[in-house]
C-alpha cells in the first residue's frame, strides 16, 4: 500500500484546547502524505483525540472507543489510535489490556510524533515527509482558536488536569505570532485565545505573568479585528491586564472567567488562591474600568462540605454581580485530586436541585441583560445560514445572532445589526442599512 493511498479520519472530543491539537494532527499527517476523509468514508485509520478532564470525559471516551472498536471488528476500519488527555491521565498497560483493539495510544506530550508512530505502524519503516499540504482548518475560516501555553501549575484541588497536561509552558511570542499570520492568511479576524490558565502566559518566560505584552503584539498583525480572552484565572488579573484590555481597540471586553464559588471557605478548598472578598473587588473594578464588559463564568455545584448558607450565598453573588454567560457543573469526584478526601459529599440530588435553582435565576438575570440591549446597534461577525454573533457571544459555548433576512451577507464578513427580541439565550437582529 502507497502512502498516498492511506486514508485517515479524525474525532475529536472535549474543548477547544483539544480541537487545536486535532487541527495540528490533522497537518502532520497530511504533511505525511495521509489521506483525510470523513469518518465512515472507508477510512484505513481512525485518530481519536481524547477528553479525560472529568468522570462524564473519561465515560464518553470509552463509549467512543467502544464504537470505533466495533467498527474495527467489522472490518471498516484497519488500525485506531487514541491519542490526547485519556492515555495521558491512565496507565498504557491498563488501556493496552482494557481496550486490545486500539493499536496505538499517544499523550498529549506525544502527539507530535504520530507522523513517525503511524508510519511505523502502517509501512513499517521510518517517517518521511512529503511536500507539505495546503493548511486544513476544524473550525470556520473566520475564527481561530490560539493556543498560548500547555499545562497547569495552578493545582486546583478538584483538577486533574496539571496530571494529565503537565507544568506550565508558554509559547513565545514570536511562535503565537507566526501563527496568528499565518491563520490572517487564511482569512481569520477573530482569535480566541485559550489555554489551561491564559493569564500564566510567560510566567516561566520573563519570571512572572505577562499577558498584556502579547496582546500588544498580536494587535499590530495587520488583520487581527477581534481578540478574545478566555479560560481567565482571577488572582492574575491586575492593573496592567485591565488596562490592555481597556486600551487595547481589537481586545474586545469580553472575559471568560471561572470563578468556581465565591464562599471563602470552600474557594480555600478548592486551592484557588482568591477570597470572596477578592472576587467582588475584582469584578467591580472590571465593570468600572472596561465599558461594555461582558463576563462568562463556570460554577461548580456540590462540592464536598458545601452547605446550604453557602449555596445561598452564591445565589445572591450571582445576583449582584451578573454575568451574561454562565455554565453550571455538577462537582465530579476524581480518585487522583484532593478534594476526592473530603467529607461530607453532597448527594446528587441535593446538586441537581441546586444547579436547577441557580440557572432559573440566571434565566431571569439574562432576560433582564437582553431588556437592556434591546434596540442597540452592534457588530455582528456572519457565520453564515442566518446565524451571527457580536462580542458578547463566544464561539461554540454562548448563545448567537438570529439574522432575519440574511440573503446576500457574506460568512465571515462584518456588519451592523440592531438587537430585535431576544428568543431564550439567542437573539433575532435586522442587519442595519
Amino acid at each position: 500500500m502507497q502512502k498516498q493511498d492511506v486514508r485517515f479520519s479524525l474525532v475529536s472530543l472535549g474543548c477547544a484546547r483539544t480541537l487545536v491539537d486535532s487541527e495540528n494532527i490533522v497537518a502532520q499527517l497530511r504533511d505525511s502524505g495521509f489521506r483525510w476523509v470523513p469518518e465512515g468514508t472507508n477510512e484505513h485509520v481512525t485518530v481519536l483525540n481524547t477528553c479525560s478532564f472529568i468522570q462524564a470525559a473519561v465515560d464518553e471516551t470509552e463509549e467512543n472507543i467502544r464504537l470505533l472498536s466495533d467498527r474495527k471488528d467489522a472490518g471498516e476500519i484497519r488500525y485506531l489510535v487514541v491519542v490526547g488527555c485519556y492515555p495521558s491521565r491512565f496507565k498504557k498497560d491498563v488501556l493496552k489490556e482494557k481496550f486490545p483493539n486500539v493499536d496505538l495510544w499517544l499523550t498529549t506530550k506525544e502527539e507530535d510524533q504520530i507522523q513517525h508512530a503511524l508510519s511505523q505502524m502502517v509501512f513499517g519503516s521510518r517517517f518521511q515527509p512529503v511536500k507539505p499540504q495546503p493548511h486544513m482548518k476544524l473550525t470556520p475560516s473566520h475564527y481561530a482558536y490560539i493556543k498560548i501555553s500547555e499545562g497547569c501549575d495552578n493545582w486546583c484541588s478538584f483538577c486533574t488536569i496539571p496530571k494529565i497536561r503537565g507544568k506550565h509552558t508558554s509559547k513565545p511570542i514570536d511562535v503565537i505570532v507566526e501563527e496568528i499570520k499565518k491563520q490572517v492568511s487564511f482569512g481569520a479576524k477573530e482569535f480566541n485565545l485559550i489555554a489551561e490558565d491564559t493569564t500564566a502566559w510567560g510566567e516561566d518566560l520573563f519570571g512572572k505573568p505577562d499577558l498584556p505584552r502579547l496582546l500588544y503584539a498580536i494587535a499590530e498583525v495587520p488583520g487581527v479585528e477581534w481578540i478574545r480572552l478566555m479560560y481567565i484565572f482571577p488572582h492574575r488579573v491586575d492593573e496592567a491586564l485591565i488596562a490592555a484590555i481597556r486600551d487595547i481597540p481589537q481586545v474586545i471586553p469580553y472575559l471568560d472567567m471561572p470563578v468556581q464559588h465565591c464562599n471563602t471557605r470552600l474557594l480555600e478548598l478548592m486551592n484557588r488562591r482568591y477570597s470572596g472578598p477578592d472576587l467582588d473587588t475584582l469584578i467591580t473594578t472590571l465593570y468600572k474600568e472596561i465599558p461594555g464588559l461582558v463576563l462568562r463564568t463556570s460554577l461548580i455545584l456540590g462540592f464536598p462540605t458545601e452547605t446550604e448558607e453557602e449555596f445561598s450565598e452564591l445565589m445572591a453573588f450571582i445576583a449582584k454581580y451578573p454575568f451574561a454567560q454562565l455554565g453550571c457543573f455538577s462537582y465530579s469526584e476524581e480518585r487522583e485530586t484532593k478534594s476526592a478526601r473530603l467529607t461530607p459529599k453532597i448527594p446528587d440530588a441535593e446538586i441537581r436541585s441546586r444547579i436547577k435553582r441557580i440557572m432559573s435565576a440566571q434565566r431571569k438575570i439574562l432576560k433582564a441583560m437582553q431588556t437592556e440591549w434591546q434596540d442597540q446597534t452592534v457588530q455582528m461577525i456572519y457565520e453564515g445560514n442566518g446565524i451571527g454573533r457580536s462580542y458578547r457571544e463566544a464561539p461554540d459555548v454562548d448563545g448567537r445572532l438570529l439574522v432575519k433576512n440574511p440573503e446576500g451577507l457574506i460568512s465571515g464578513q462584518f456588519y451592523d445589526v440592531k438587537l430585535k427580541t431576544p428568543k431564550g439565550y439567542d437573539y433575532h437582529v435586522e442587519v442595519c442599512g
